[in-house]
């Protein structure tokens, strides 16, 4: 799956401004009008780290009426705690659309009462219903575009239950999709 916030990197700056950078492009300073990186962040968030996300909805609820500022919010707290550290390795949101959490310094590691939420979260393996009618679709040999027409949703939502299946399955490939709905006979 290709995401337009493939191969994207965050990180601090030393006077605490969380930034971000792709392949290609310049560094940008995260903000609140980076409106499509947030809301698809805030999908990922809410998809796969279903207590992070609500731990955070709490936590900002004063927010709440300013829809804008609150998603900014969630996502810059989210990305702060797992994803700030300016790491070569591994980009945080990598080509594939999966993310990688990093262990990042934190005066609070060890007192937090986030940590193991949203800090350091822990992701939700279950797929969803839809994710296994999506899953069971490629099995049977549908391609993307195929899929969605079968479950009348957008191409882009069928590319994002793939992510989250690899993500939650921990594969890499869509191949390997197929092999798991063999496996456990999902019928």
């Amino acid at each position: 799956m290709k995401t337009t916030f493939a191969k994207t990197e965050f990180f601090l700056m030393p006077n605490g401004e969380l930034w971000f950078t792709q392949p290609g492009n310049s560094m940008m300073r995260f903000e609140q009008s980076n409106s499509d990186l947030i809301d698809y962040m805030l999908t990922l968030i809410s998809d796969l780290y279903p207590a992070a996300f609500d731990a955070l909805s709490n936590e900002y609820k004063d927010s709440k009426l300013n829809v804008p500022y609150f998603k900014f919010r969630v996502v810059s707290r989210f990305i702060r705690c797992n994803f700030a550290e300016h790491d070569a390795l591994t980009f945080d949101i990598e080509e594939d659309g999966h993310i990688s959490i990093e262990e990042v310094s934190c005066p609070l590691r060890g007192e937090c009462k986030y940590e193991g939420v949203i800090c350091k979260p822990q992701l939700k393996t279950k797929l969803s219903d839809r994710e296994k009618e999506v899953a069971k679709l490629i099995a049977k040999g549908l391609d993307r575009s195929a899929v969605a027409e079968e479950l009348r949703i957008s191409p882009c939502t069928v590319n994002r239950h793939i992510a989250n299946i690899k993500c939650r399955l921990h594969i890499s490939k869509t191949t390997e999709i197929v092999a798991w709905v063999k496996d456990y006979k999902i019928e």
